[in-house]
């Protein structure tokens, strides 16, 4: 029911040429079996038909974006000056010292890494490192922001703080 062209085939369109990089979530008045099963033949990650709530569709954006594949994880490493992340083998090189950091450490600083000089706020961290598990206190991402400066040595300084908001790769 778009100008142009169907749903349908706009989804397929894109899932040919894009090769499922893009989750595909339809918002649909066309609430039929048949319209529902063309929507997942047409490549569609979910299918929410009218009437719904904002709430319910941002609980299935964050379960599609949970299970959709990123072009993020397929990067093997990030650099960022002596920096150099290697996700393969889940350690960061500083110059020519590998330097060993847990799952968590390893994950927040990738997640600041791929987003220089953005400020994340600790929920952000936690929503994207944590994903949902047990309940976590938001000083948690502190004790772990000062344990990757302290195994960076002089390089840890690239984690700014601003107070008040989060923390930043510089």
């Amino acid at each position: 029911m778009m100008g142009g062209m169907s749903g349908f085939r706009m989804a397929d369109h894109l899932r040919k040429d894009l090769k499922n990089e893009v989750p595909i979530i339809f918002l649909t008045a066309r609430d039929t079996e048949n319209d529902l099963l063309t929507g997942f033949s047409a490549g569609a990650d979910d299918y929410i038909a009218k009437p719904f709530s904002l709430h319910e569709v941002l609980v299935r954006v964050k379960a599609v974006l949970r299970r959709s594949p990123t072009t993020e994880t397929n990067v093997q490493e990030l650099r960022a000056g002596n920096i150099v992340m290697d996700f393969a083998r889940k350690v960061i090189c500083i110059g020519h010292e590998n330097i060993r950091l847990s799952p968590k450490e390893f994950g927040i600083l990738s997640l600041l890494m791929r987003h220089p000089g953005r400020v994340l706020s600790r929920e952000e961290i936690l929503s994207q490192v944590w994903r949902g598990e047990s309940y976590v206190l938001d000083r948690t991402v502190d004790v772990h922001i000062a344990r990757i400066r302290r195994k960076m040595g002089a390089e840890g300084a690239r984690l700014s703080n601003r107070q008040g908001y989060g923390y930043c790769f510089e």
